[in-house]
């Protein structure tokens, strides 16, 4: 343990506050004199190293979103990044190093160090690829959840001019810093999940390490992202014939706060938001029409929610963390939905709807479940959108689905708030859905701000 916390002082060096983002903080210099992981199980550390690999990722796109709101008073008391993001000023990531860009970019920092270690001392055993899989698997995660925030959303015609990420395929910190297109961002990931597959287990030995099934659906993530559907569906379904388990809400617990327990069977890989207090209960109330969706029966009516002190709104209790801070892994249900849609927009409205009664049979009571029926794709997709919304709510997953859906004109929308009596508009595929980058980057690398 020692000798592991050594190496990892190392790589805190070296990372600085902001890893890659600074050329001020790529001069730090290692000791050589210092440990650096060698083994397998120095590897295994790093990749189990939660508070970096699975507990600190984006949270601005949740702020943004559309989910929920908070009263004036908590805006104001909000640290500046939340705040901002919530009513889409540009004034964000500028007052901590610490962010949406340099905590991912910590993350692709770590698994270079693993990667490039797998390379010089690995050894062709599954342990060996295991480890491989894994940061193969986190780069590429780390790499989506950044270009949920900032790169422009994908669109074939663009993609191969738009700005994308900046690709670090090496942990050396002194590579000058050069941002790819969106088409090569997504074809980065892509190639890192796909390679991440065959590598992982089928089951993984606990649930903050990666598994065949949890690369699968991360991939059908980004399909879906990239509005490419038929993949999006295969990928999706490749995760559930690996699981397909579901919760029966039936047998979970009312009453308790919160609802659910951590690592519970429809997770396929824990990872959370970075836990920011304006959008946590009790503080973030939900959105009220949101809210008017459920029907009576409904499980999820008293499992996500209960009542705000003081108001007559909710506030969200069912995050699959089993506390307030909100789950953003891939999980069973959004499987359900992901191949639900897919089967919708190709007009196989027999296999969207079972997928979607599946899920609903273990949301609502015994007495209260009755199946959905579609008579055209049109319907069939917008009772799969909706089921979206109610299911995966605070999984950081309605910021990318804005980004997509707003590009096509019957699914767009525009989004209002209102704070100190002042209302803020977002209209469909605005400039804002795309978040600057911190200022400390542009001014140290000279890219181009977004």
């Amino acid at each position: 343990m020692k000798k592991m916390k050594r190496y990892q002082t190392v790589i805190l060096l070296l990372i600085g506050l902001a890893a890659f983002s600074c050329k001020k903080q790529l001069d730090v210099k290692s000791s050589s004199a210092l440990e650096v992981p060698v083994t397998i199980a120095d590897f295994q550390s790093l990749m189990d190293n939660n508070n970096v690999m699975t507990q600190i990722w984006p949270f601005a796109g949740i702020a943004a979103a559309d989910e929920g709101f908070v009263s004036t008073a908590n805006w104001q008391s909000s640290t500046l990044t939340p705040r901002n993001a919530y009513i889409w000023d540009r004034n964000v990531f500028n007052e901590n190093p610490r962010n949406d860009w340099s905590l991912a970019y910590t993350v692709i920092f770590y698994t270079n160090v693993v990667l490039e270690g797998v390379q010089q001392y690995g050894q062709h055993t599954a342990e060996w690829n295991n480890i491989q899989g894994q940061a193969s698997f986190f780069r590429g995660y780390a790499y989506y959840q950044l270009a949920q925030q900032f790169c422009k959303p994908y669109n074939a015609q663009s993609a191969d001019t738009d700005p994308g990420l900046v690709l670090r395929n090496s942990s050396d910190l002194n590579v000058k810093p050069v941002r790819s297109t969106v088409a090569q961002t997504y074809a980065r990931m892509i190639a890192d999940l796909s390679a991440a597959v065959p590598l992982l287990p089928t089951t993984a030995v606990v649930k903050t390490r990666p598994c065949k099934s949890a690369a699968y659906a991360v991939l059908a993530r980004i399909y879906l992202s990239m509005r490419d559907y038929p993949n999006a569906g295969l990928y999706a379904d490749s995760s559930l014939k690996l699981n397909s388990q579901l919760l029966d809400y039936n047998t979970v617990k009312v009453g308790t706060s919160p609802s659910f327990t951590r690592f519970n069977a429809e997770v396929l890989l824990h990872t959370l938001s970075s836990p920011v207090g304006l959008e946590l209960s009790p503080k973030f109330a939900v959105d009220t029409t949101l809210y008017r969706l459920y029907e009576a029966g409904d499980l999820r009516k008293v499992l996500f929610f209960q009542v705000q002190a003081g108001t007559t709104y909710y506030t969200f209790k069912g995050s699959y963390d089993g506390t307030v801070n909100l789950f953003n892994g891939p999980a069973t249900d959004e499987m359900y939905l992901i191949r639900a849609e897919s089967s919708a927009r190709s007009g196989k409205l027999d296999a969207a709807m079972a997928d979607l009664n599946t899920l609903r049979q273990n949301r609502f009571t015994k007495a209260a479940y009755l199946p959905l029926a579609a008579t055209d794709a049109v319907q069939a997709l917008s009772l799969v959108l909706t089921e979206r919304r109610k299911e995966l709510l605070l999984r950081g997953l309605r910021w990318s689905d804005l980004r997509r859906l707003n590009q096509e004109a019957a699914l767009a929308i525009t989004l209002k708030k209102v704070v100190n009596g002042q209302t803020y508009t977002l209209p469909p595929n605005d400039p804002r859905y795309t978040l600057p980058l911190p200022l400390a980057v542009i001014s140290d690398t000279g890219m181009a701000q977004n």
